[in-house]
């Protein structure tokens, strides 16, 4: 009987189904932020959570330290970062510096030597209580252009660069090289910034201290961190927060050039 029986063939929906769920399925489930105030504001770990949930995909646990101006070094010592670091089982760790530190390591080499070695100490803790999770650099952006015109910041803007681009290329280069050299990935936030900046009709991302993300700035981060995390190369969440489709469109076609 078993023999003469004929079993219809799978859908496609039942075939797309079944390899969403496979796919989905390594999604991961738990998600930690170290940083400081360019993760803490608008609540990116929050932001990022709301475009994971309106793609669609599993929904992690995310947490977040985020201590105000701290640096990779002062986030050795950080008891909320390190209690959160020991509590282990994440499957993504995500590390941020302090806005100017990977600027200030091209020139100063006691800058770039707490940069290097508290990137490899903080990766090495992680290990050690999630020896299966995925670290990830998070590449910030440079100051706006106006910082540069501040009479009052002449010496601090000098030292991170002389405009922009430099000090973008400054952070570029060095969350590549620590995150080559711990076996990390690098979330190329700020290369994204650059792009709208460049961009004919550019969207202010900056809030008035020419330091800090707006709200849309934050979405954009939000999107590049999804794509990165999560290898979706155009992310197109339903999702969009305080942005009309209009901005929230533009800031995710910016996501889609720097995850191609």
């Amino acid at each position: 009987m078993l023999a003469t029986m004929r079993f219809a063939p799978m859908s496609w929906l039942a075939a797309f189904l079944m390899l969403a769920t496979a796919a989905f399925a390594e999604d991961p489930q738990r998600i930690l932020f170290i940083g400081n105030s360019y993760t803490g504001v608008n609540k990116l770990p929050d932001v990022f959570l709301e475009v994971v949930k309106s793609a669609g995909r599993r929904e992690p646990v995310v947490k977040s330290a985020t201590p105000g101006g701290q640096t990779l070094s002062q986030q050795l010592s950080q008891p909320p970062s390190q209690a959160l670091i020991e509590e282990g089982g994440w499957d993504v760790v995500v590390l941020q510096g302090q806005s100017m530190e990977p600027a200030l390591a091209e020139k100063d080499l006691t800058t770039r030597e707490h940069f290097v070695k508290s990137a490899a100490e903080l990766c090495k803790r992680i290990r050690a209580k999630s020896p299966k999770a995925r670290i990830y650099f998070y590449e910030t952006w440079a100051r706006h252009a106006d910082f540069w015109k501040e009479k009052a910041m002449v010496k601090e803007a000098g030292a991170i660069g002389a405009n922009p681009k430099e000090m973008q290329n400054r952070l570029r280069k060095w969350y590549n090289f620590v995150a080559k050299d711990n076996k990390a990935t690098v979330v190329p936030c700020g290369d994204a910034w650059e792009l709208n900046y460049a961009s004919a009709a550019p969207v202010r991302l900056h809030t008035k201290d020419n330091s800090h993300p707006e709200f849309v700035g934050t979405y954009l981060n939000a999107l590049v961190f999804f794509g990165k995390i999560y290898d979706v190369k155009a992310p197109a969440p339903k999702w969009t927060g305080k942005l009309d489709e209009v901005e929230a469109k533009l800031m995710q076609g910016f996501a889609a050039q720097v995850l191609k």
